[in-house]
């Protein structure tokens, strides 16, 4: 991923925490106005990277849109080959999925990022799924 645009995502995201630790709701919903604008604006272009779907499905209140965009976040990854996008979407779907108390679906979700993370480098990630499976 090229400079600008991590930088550009981290940006926005960063605008959207601290919007939602300071509780202003304005503030918050146009940041992640102009995360979707940027997810829009990228899709299927060579910007498109499953880092923004990944941040997007993270600040998407709505959990069955969170899950659809990140779905979105798995194409882009798959595309790129990169697994450990692939394992860090799958991880937060299953997180998402234990939000809401659906325990069947978080564990099969936490699943294929165990089986996606065995392609990674990140021991931090790899733990991280690890911790999340046993908690389960």
């Amino acid at each position: 991923m090229k400079a600008p645009l991590y930088d550009e995502i981290l940006n926005i995201c960063q605008k959207i925490a601290n919007a939602s630790a300071e509780g202003n709701d304005e503030v918050r919903s146009n940041a992640c106005k102009d995360l979707q604008k940027l997810c829009a604006t990228n899709q299927n272009t060579p910007k498109d990277h499953p880092l923004q779907w990944e941040a997007l499905g993270d600040f998407t209140e709505e959990g069955d849109l969170a899950i659809d965009i990140y779905e979105i976040a798995l194409a882009s990854a798959d595309i790129l080959k990169l697994p450990t996008f692939t394992a860090s979407v799958y991880l937060a779907m299953a997180q998402r999925q234990q939000e809401f108390e659906e325990t069947d679906k978080a564990i099969e979700y936490a699943k294929k990022a165990e089986i996606a993370s065995k392609n990674i480098d990140s021991d931090e990630l790899k733990q991280e799924i690890k911790t999340f499976l046993a908690e389960l």
